[in-house]
C-alpha cells in the first residue's frame, strides 16, 4: 500500500484500506497530531499558533491535518479531552492497586501533585484553556468534567473509608470539593508565581490536612 495514497487521496485512502485498519490509521493520525498540538500549545498559547504548526511539529501535511480535525478549535478540544482521559487513565490504575482507603487518598494527592514534574506543560496548557471558557462552550464543559471527575473519585475513596470504619466524614460531597480546591489551588498557584513557597513542603503539609480532616480518631 502507498503511503501517498493515504496521505492525500481520500478516494484511494478508503479503496485500498478495510474498516478495521481505516480506523486504526484515523486514531494514529489524531493521536500524532494531538501530541504535537500539546507540545505546540505549550510554547506558544492557546492564541499564537498555527495549524502549520502542528503540522510541522507531527512531521505531516497541513491537508491531513484538516482532514483529520473540522478547524483549530475541533483540533484543540480533542486535545483537551485526550489530556483529561490520560490523566484519569492514570489515576484509575494507581489506585486499583491499592485498596487501603488511606493509601488512597495519599495516591490521589502524590499523583495530583507530581504532575507539576511529570507533566508541566499540561499545566500551562490547562491554564490556556481556561481563557477560553467564556467563549467555547465545549472547552467549558471539558473542563467541567475534569474537575467533576476528580470530586468523584475523591468521594468514592470519601465513601470506601466511611464504609470500612477509616473516615469519619459528615459531608463526603462538601470535602471532595475542598480536597480537590486545595491540591490544584496550590498546583497553580506554584505555576503562577514558583519562587513564593517550597512547593515539596506545602505539598506535605496539605496531606497531613487533608487526612487530619478525615481520619477517624482512634
Amino acid at each position: 500500500m502507498k503511503i501517498a495514497s493515504i496521505l492525500y487521496s481520500k478516494d484511494e485512502f478508503a479503496e485500498d484500506m478495510n474498516e478495521r485498519n481505516k480506523n486504526d490509521l484515523i486514531n494514529l493520525r489524531r493521536s500524532q497530531l494531538t501530541r504535537a498540538a500539546y507540545k505546540v500549545v505549550a510554547q506558544k498559547g492557546y492564541n499564537d499558533f498555527t495549524i502549520k504548526d502542528i503540522a510541522v511539529e507531527a512531521g505531516l501535511s497541513t491537508g491531513l491535518v484538516h482532514y483529520y480535525f473540522k478547524n483549530k478549535e475541533d483540533l484543540l478540544f480533542k486535545l483537551l479531552k485526550e489530556m483529561n482521559t490520560n490523566l484519569r487513565d492514570g489515576l484509575k490504575k494507581t489506585l486499583t492497586e491499592l485498596t487501603d482507603p488511606k493509601d488512597k487518598l495519599v495516591a490521589f494527592c502524590d499523583e495530583a501533585f507530581d504532575l507539576v514534574d511529570k507533566e508541566k506543560a499540561y499545566f500551562y496548557v490547562l491554564i490556556d484553556f481556561w481563557a477560553q471558557i467564556n467563549h467555547d462552550k465545549q472547552i467549558r464543559q471539558a473542563n467541567g468534567k475534569l474537575f467533576q471527575s476528580y470530586r468523584d473519585e475523591i468521594a468514592a475513596i470519601l465513601k470506601e473509608g466511611l464504609a470500612k470504619d477509616v473516615f469519619a466524614v459528615e459531608d463526603v460531597k462538601m470535602t471532595s470539593v475542598m480536597v480537590i480546591s486545595l491540591i490544584q489551588g496550590t498546583i497553580i498557584q506554584y505555576i503562577i508565581d514558583q519562587g513564593a513557597f517550597d512547593y515539596r513542603e506545602i505539598k506535605e503539609k496539605i496531606k497531613e490536612q487533608i487526612l487530619s480532616k478525615v481520619m477517624k480518631e482512634n
